[in-house]
């Protein structure tokens, strides 16, 4: 993506960090609602999620600092 100068817009990962964090969020969240309850599956599951979150968040950090080849 180009802005009206010609430069590369520095935009790589942004969708990735954001459904990381969404995912992490949304993961802990669950969690600790899982807790009050008698699920122990429904919070070792939203822990499952929150760790992919955190993993999906860090690839997109990963991919954000990458330079461009070109």
């Amino acid at each position: 993506m180009t802005n009206t100068t010609g430069n590369v817009q520095h935009k790589r990962g942004h969708n990735t960090i954001m459904t990381g964090l969404a995912m992490l969020v949304m993961g802990i969240a669950v969690a600790l609602a899982g807790g009050y309850g008698d699920a122990p599956g429904l919070q070792g599951f939203a822990i499952l999620v929150a760790i992919a979150g955190l993993v999906t968040l860090l690839v997109g950090v990963g991919r954000r600092r990458e330079t461009p080849t070109s």
